[in-house]
């Protein structure tokens, strides 16, 4: 078979997989609601398998990390004024990959938070859904999510890690950190895209983390759902070899946007 014939026929096994996958965290998920603080899109995609409307202003952005962590370290200050508007960047990376002008509106939170509204049209529709969506944030039900990629370092994490959150997790690839929360990834390096849109539900159960651990359909239930996670991986995670074997670039977050300037390679992807 063809690269492009495996890729189709891993397309359809993806599809069907990652629907029972997606449809056993929607049972299991006690309907609660929940806010999700994270630094990219992740939380986004946390709503959108749950079916649940968005409580936070997190979505559709991402924020580097060194900027992100300035800002938990006084969420409620920083988000107590909306982000003003801004046309430069502080770090030359995000120039680099994505040009100047920015094609997506930037804000900054309090004095020095950028925030990268990457998947907004206009400034307009960015700051109406910012606020919005602020104004729903259940601050008695904050789950802090933290991606190890965007300029991160081990310093930056280890000041994450003493964030006075109850409910908090770090996605990375650093062996060297284990501490509550903590959700080792088994790659190198910043965290990278296909790690964050699916590997990490190898790893983290997600309706358990938001249920405390007491999700509805007890433990059958949750092997059932952790076994369709893993298959639904396995399956990504495949499709991701062969389209490379067949010469296509992986989806790049910013971190491999900029290795991948540096190496002189294509920084688009599938």
């Amino acid at each position: 078979m063809t690269a492009r014939g495996r890729s189709t026929l891993l397309d359809a096994r993806i599809h069907w997989a990652r629907r029972k996958a997606n449809f056993l965290w929607r049972v299991r998920h006690d309907g609660s609601d929940f806010s999700i603080i994270a630094n990219n899109c992740w939380g986004g995609a946390v709503y959108q398998i749950l079916h649940r409307p968005y409580l936070t202003p997190f979505a559709g952005l991402f924020l580097m990390a060194p900027c992100y962590l300035r800002m938990l370290e006084d969420l409620r200050g920083h988000l107590a004024r909306p982000p003003r508007r801004s046309n430069e960047s502080r770090y030359d990376a995000v120039h680099q990959v994505y040009g100047r002008p920015l094609p997506y509106p930037l804000g900054i939170l309090g004095d020095d938070v950028e925030v990268h509204f990457l998947h907004y049209a206009t400034w307009e529709e960015a700051l109406e859904k910012w606020g919005r969506r602020t104004a729903r944030i259940r601050w008695d039900r904050l789950f802090i999510k933290f991606g190890d990629q965007n300029e991160s370092s081990t310093d930056l994490v280890r000041r994450f890690l003493v964030l006075p959150f109850e409910r908090k997790v770090c996605l990375t690839n650093c062996t060297g950190l284990a501490s509550e929360g903590v959700v080792v990834l088994g790659g190198e390096g910043p965290t990278t895209r296909l790690q964050e849109d699916i590997e990490y539900r190898r790893y983290l159960d997600v309706p358990g983390w938001l249920c405390g651990g007491q999700t509805r359909g007890g433990e059958l239930l949750r092997r059932w759902s952790r076994q369709a996670d893993s298959r639904f991986v396995q399956a990504a995670v495949r499709r991701t070899a062969v389209q490379m074997e067949a010469g296509a670039d992986p989806k790049m977050n910013l971190d491999a946007k900029m290795a991948a300037l540096r190496a002189g390679r294509k920084t688009t992807g599938f």
